[in-house]
């Protein structure tokens, strides 16, 4: 018997090893690889945090309850800016190639995909606070391929940078929230520059917003009628998304729609031409 349990013994206690091994290199080794990407991804996060706020306080800070008691126009660059008729005493905030709209001056500027911005290089002389976003998610990565503005043409511009948490898709990516305290977080995107400059324009706590050329469409721009490539879908979504945050946060800032498309009943609309 003796020899029995030896003999048993001294087979067992190696195949155990041997399973043991087996075992926690099929199972153990994908949840640590799965914990370690959790964590690696939870440091990126806090790093984004924390150079959002540094950032953000320099970029922003000045500008809380800014424009209180003012009338503030959004230019965005759908075909209905055309026909848009300035807004007298106004401040107006454009997006993107809106500064080549020559009606009125833009007294903020806001970019960021830089992929699509052929005419950058034209806004450097133009006499405007400029805002030059980049995208939160290529923060620290190493493996980052989406096209930032670099900072030598932010510096060159004399642009301020922000940070932005962008939804592309909406179908696969869940909503993000709105920040209320834009110097403690990045901007949310919807596919779209105009939530960024949305954001800042609330946080200056003005009297009225005028939507101007945010058409929600793909007919093109105000000065090329070339369609253009927008996620129509996820861009209405986040506007719904806005509405729900200004009534909430700004509920005495009136939101008005000139000329609306896509936008058409959301806020209360108007047609000045």
């Amino acid at each position: 018997m003796k020899i029995i349990l030896t003999v048993f013994l001294w087979l067992f206690i190696p195949l155990r090893g041997a399973w043991r091994k087996i075992r926690d290199r099929h199972f153990l080794a994908p949840l640590n690889q799965s914990m370690d990407f959790h964590f690696q991804r939870a440091t990126i996060l806090i790093r984004n945090d924390i150079a959002a706020l540094r950032l953000h306080l320099r970029t922003f800070g000045e500008y809380k309850n800014k424009f209180a008691g003012k009338d503030v126009a959004l230019i965005a660059t759908g075909p209905t800016l055309k026909n848009f008729k300035p807004i007298e005493n106004a401040v107006y905030v454009g997006v993107n190639r809106a500064f080549k709209y020559d009606k009125v001056k833009m007294d903020f500027l806001f970019m960021a995909d830089y992929g699509g911005l052929d005419y950058i290089e034209d806004a450097c002389a133009y006499p405007a606070t400029k805002f030059y976003g980049i995208l939160r998610q290529n923060i620290f990565e190493v493996n980052a391929r989406s096209p930032i503005i670099p900072e030598s043409i932010a510096i060159r511009h004399k642009a301020k940078r922000y940070y932005i948490n962008a939804v592309h898709d909406c179908l696969i990516q869940k909503d993000l929230d709105f920040v209320y305290d834009i110097t403690a977080g990045a901007l949310t995107c919807y596919g779209s520059i105009v939530f960024p400059a949305m954001q800042f324009i609330l946080w200056t706590n003005p009297q009225r917003i005028y939507l101007v050329g945010c058409d929600c469409s793909a007919a093109g721009q105000f000065n090329d009628s070339k369609p253009n490539i927008l996620g129509i879908d996820c861009v209405m979504r986040g506007w719904r998304r806005m509405k729900e945050f200004a009534t909430t946060f700004y509920p005495e800032t009136e939101i008005i729609s000139v000329n609306p498309v896509g936008l058409k009943g959301l806020f209360r609309d108007i047609d000045k031409e």
